[in-house]
């Protein structure tokens, strides 16, 4: 590296983060938000935690529409103090709003990290008072000072923390964004949004004057019930699960052939080191779909999960060698029906939650 452009880069890094400290210092930032009228908006009724909710709508032709998100989570008080990390909350780049609410506290503070490789505390001075026992933080970005723009975007890790108001034992926090976008020539908008770092439950999205609320579900490995799930037969599975992401396992759902009494009786997961769980089925009786595990154990990404699975009735086959689902992928090493047939392309099509 040319040492030029090496001090040349740390001397913008610095002006950087000296002009973002001086503006965040003298201020709190807030972009007046006004946004064209929605006709329509569009999101899926779920998510999975981690995943790109995408959003979509109609408003007028060639204008500004911003986009809201937010959730609201109940913090416990310990010691007279609240905390929470979100990790990997992710900043879009350009024209956007941040801000944190909390109720029943004395006050607040928020930091971001990575900031120009920094973590950047604020207010800059020290914790927000709050009034009547409510206070909120809000800054909006880019931000501009004596010609000079700067932009926070890509993941974050934002940690909101304070103390709470005496005999408080829990605090209320909203925590919301909003982004602005511009409709087409012909109207439509669309947004993706990552719920990275989001938490599990309901998460709230705004356009104009109309609201919709998606549920963020817990990672899942579902390999989804296929068009066409026949020719099914009982016996017994031998397979490989690669999840993508990490996934927490306490149950195995086994999706069942429309009329029929398709279920799992018997699952064997290992892995090379010699890590193994099973579980058995219970019977036709309270939810038989299901086997539950003794103990809740974790999936983790890229690590490649043998499992043996003993069905009975009519379960949903996918009849691939090679699937890609939901979590990860799976695949048939070998299928043994019940008559004794062997087969290459009989994948079970069930949900590791």
């Amino acid at each position: 590296m040319n040492p030029r452009t090496f001090r040349g880069d740390a001397i913008l890094t610095t002006l950087a983060m000296v002009t973002l400290t001086l503006v965040l210092a003298s201020v709190f930032i807030s972009i007046p938000i006004t946004s064209a009228e929605v006709t329509e908006l569009n999101v899926p009724p779920w998510v999975v935690q981690g995943e790109t909710l995408s959003v979509s709508g109609k408003a007028a032709a060639n204008e500004e529409v911003w986009i809201g998100s937010s959730f609201e989570i109940a913090l416990p008080v310990s010691d007279g103090k609240y905390s929470r990390e979100f990790n990997g909350i992710q900043f879009p780049a350009g024209e956007k709003t941040f801000s944190v609410t909390a109720e029943n506290i004395k006050n607040i503070r928020i930091s971001l990290y990575p900031v120009f490789w920094q973590t950047i505390e604020y207010p800059q001075e020290g914790p927000l008072n709050a009034t009547n026992g409510t206070a909120t933080i809000s800054v909006s970005f880019p931000v501009t000072w004596n010609g000079i723009t700067i932009d926070i975007s890509g993941k974050k890790n934002v940690k909101v923390y304070g103390d709470a108001a005496d005999d408080a034992t829990a605090v209320n926090l909203k925590v919301a964004t909003s982004k602005k976008v511009i409709a087409d020539s012909n109207g439509n908008f669309t947004l993706d949004i990552s719920t990275e770092g989001v938490p599990l439950g309901e998460f709230l999205i705004t356009a104009g004057e109309i609201e919709k609320t998606v549920y963020i579900k817990t990672p899942v490995f579902d390999t989804g019930s296929p068009e066409n799930p026949y020719p099914s037969i009982s016996g017994t599975h031998y397979g490989a699960i690669i999840p993508n992401k990490t996934i927490t396992v306490h149950r195995l759902y086994t999706y069942p052939c429309p009329g029929t009494g398709g279920h799992s009786e018997y699952i064997r997961i290992e892995n090379n080191s010699g890590w193994n769980v099973t579980a058995r089925w219970d019977g036709y009786s309270g939810d038989w779909h299901n086997i539950t595990f003794d103990e809740s154990f974790t999936l983790q990404p890229g690590v490649e999960y043998n499992y043996t699975l003993i069905t009975g009735s009519y379960p949903q086959i996918i009849h691939q060698h090679v699937a890609n689902v939901t979590g990860g992928a799976i695949t048939c090493t070998e299928f043994v029906d019940a008559n004794g047939k062997i087969y290459k392309d009989y994948i079970p099509a069930i949900i590791l939650s």
